[in-house]
């Protein structure tokens, strides 16, 4: 055998082993699919203005609306749960069973017009749907300037 590299035993040649561990990974991810590690929960967020209010809608599906909490930070709109899976293999013989809990944190920057002390949410077939009224838009006043008198 040669150090060169050239007469390696086909099993060794570097080429031959990178080639073993791509199949070899490949194989594990298609045997235990469910064994690979889950990427964290993140609800869609869609956010439109209307005429006289802000609609929010996440959508939620299989999440009990009783573990969300919503909160207003400031000009922030903070929605939060968790969310709980379970798969089983089905079989006399179940050989996997696997549970993922997760938790998830949407934060929504709403603009100066949201009137916070308003805010309402719905849950409907897996829908979360809070809605931000509008303040009235202040009407423009006029500052009255005053003159100061002076003593000389």
């Amino acid at each position: 055998m040669r150090i060169s590299g050239q007469n390696l035993p086909s099993n060794h040649h570097p080429i031959t082993r990178l080639h073993q561990e791509i199949n070899r990974t490949f194989e594990r991810f298609f045997e235990n699919p469910l064994l690979t590690h889950p990427m964290p929960y993140m609800p869609a967020i869609h956010f439109k203005e209307e005429t006289d209010r802000f609609v929010i809608e996440a959508e939620l599906p299989g999440i009990d609306p009783n573990v969300v909490e919503i909160e207003a930070h400031g000009r922030s709109l903070i929605i939060k749960g968790e969310h709980k899976q379970t798969r089983q293999t089905q079989g006399e013989n179940m050989h996997q069973a696997e549970r993922r809990y997760s938790s998830f944190h949407r934060s929504i920057t709403l603009p100066e017009t949201a009137n916070l002390d308003q805010i309402t949410a719905e849950y409907e077939h897996g829908l979360l749907t809070v809605t931000v009224p509008k303040h009235d838009a202040p009407s423009p006043r006029r500052i009255e300037i005053k003159q100061r008198k002076t003593d000389k």
